[in-house]
């Protein structure tokens, strides 16, 4: 028999989304179940993990900009935090991500263009 009943499961996990969709952290987010909910470490990791695949079904478009926005706001600002405190291999790090998911694939797909010469991709009969 269970301890606990699918009703006061499907809370727990909701609860949980909603912690996470506020913006917390996985951490915070398992030690407010645990704390919330008097259950083990485990069964609010899986529900945490239950909560943040619920929360990647539900992006579409427009979340995955915002998402990307806010991943390189706090990719700069843990850049210009550890060239601060004189950590350069964190800083060129998370500069170095920043670069990979802004510019990199942006780079390379002007790259593989300019290769391509103009009367080199023409299909047909064409005559000169």
């Amino acid at each position: 028999m269970a301890r606990t009943t699918k009703a006061e499961r499907k809370r727990r996990r909701e609860a949980a989304l909603a912690k996470i969709s506020d913006g917390h952290g996985f951490a915070d987010t398992v030690t407010f179940v645990m704390q919330e909910w008097g259950c083990s470490r485990s069964t609010a990791r899986r529900d945490c993990h239950w909560a943040h695949g619920e929360l990647q079904l539900g992006l579409d478009a427009h979340d995955a900009q915002h998402l990307v926005t806010h991943l390189c706001t706090s990719l700069q600002r843990i850049s210009l935090k550890a060239e601060h405190d004189k950590q350069f291999s964190a800083s060129v790090g998370a500069l170095r991500l920043l670069y990979d998911i802004l510019l990199a694939r942006k780079l390379d797909n002007e790259a593989i263009r300019a290769r391509r010469t103009t009367w080199g991709n023409r299909h047909g009969n064409t005559k000169f």
